[in-house]
């Protein structure tokens, strides 16, 4: 439970950045576009408030003994309900998402200490302990996209460190049907954290390996610039260093993270 805590924690002090960042947006700002292709900030702002209502109800529902679902009406309600966002004025979005967050927090407090290993049904099935970190992650990549002032940069060391762990752990489930199947092997370096993965694509078989072992192109930056770069928010890797084979530069189009 203790771990669950601080990350919960970390939840909250990411939404009151999130929340600070909002004080002052005007309507006209929130109907403008974010940096998230074809998404009005307002639509973002929305999500973010679905999604936590669809991770609450998975906390109630584990809190019963049941498997809840984050979108019981799949995809469609999923896309309902961001959309509905469309149009609302800045006042009407922040009360929206500053509520739903409340909520969550509640029911986060409220779920008994044998349920956070429960699960809940999502696109990724997850207890509930792994979807604090999931809401974490999505307040601080959202914050980015939202363009009010909010970088990547800004995202905390210890938010940084776990994205990145995450990211290189889940790599060989990402693979795209469509990548090509090479012969090769990339390391990604995270300059900062004193880190480095070696990706070994061997035709339609992938490892993640932290050899030292020689690779044919390399990707070399901060941490918060790698985890942005494969994150999809900088496509182009403009704070990555490539060298090498500059095949590095397409992981994040063969490995997305959605």
């Amino acid at each position: 439970m203790l771990r669950a805590a601080a990350e919960v924690d970390a939840v909250r002090q990411a939404t009151r950045r999130l929340l600070r960042s909002l004080d002052d947006l005007t309507d006209e700002q929130a109907s403008a576009p974010s940096r998230l292709p074809n998404w009005t900030r307002a639509e973002v702002i929305t999500h973010l408030a679905r999604n936590a209502d669809g991770l609450r109800g998975m906390v109630e529902a584990a809190a019963k003994g049941e498997v809840g679902m984050q979108y019981p009406g799949g995809s469609e309600q999923r896309a309902r309900g961001i959309a509905a966002g469309r149009g609302e004025r800045a006042a009407a979005l922040l009360a929206d998402v500053r509520g739903a967050h409340d909520r969550l927090m509640e029911a986060w407090q409220d779920l008994p200490d044998d349920a956070w290993d429960r699960v809940g049904r999502a696109a990724v099935d997850r207890t509930m302990r792994e979807f604090v970190w999931a809401r974490r992650r999505e307040v601080e990549i959202h914050h980015v996209d939202l363009d009010v002032g909010y970088e990547s940069s800004d995202w905390p060391v210890g938010f940084v460190s776990s994205a990145l762990d995450e990211i290189f752990a889940t790599f060989p489930l990402r693979a795209t049907s469509t990548r090509p199947l090479l012969d090769a092997s990339f390391r990604v370096v995270s300059t900062d954290h004193e880190k480095q993965w070696r990706v070994v694509l061997r035709g339609d078989h992938v490892t993640v390996t932290n050899d030292d072992e020689p690779a044919d192109g390399e990707a070399r930056g901060w941490g918060c610039d790698i985890a942005a770069w494969l994150y999809g928010r900088d496509p182009r890797g403009g704070g990555v260093v490539a060298s090498g084979d500059l095949g590095v530069l397409r992981l994040p189009q063969w490995f997305p993270f959605a």
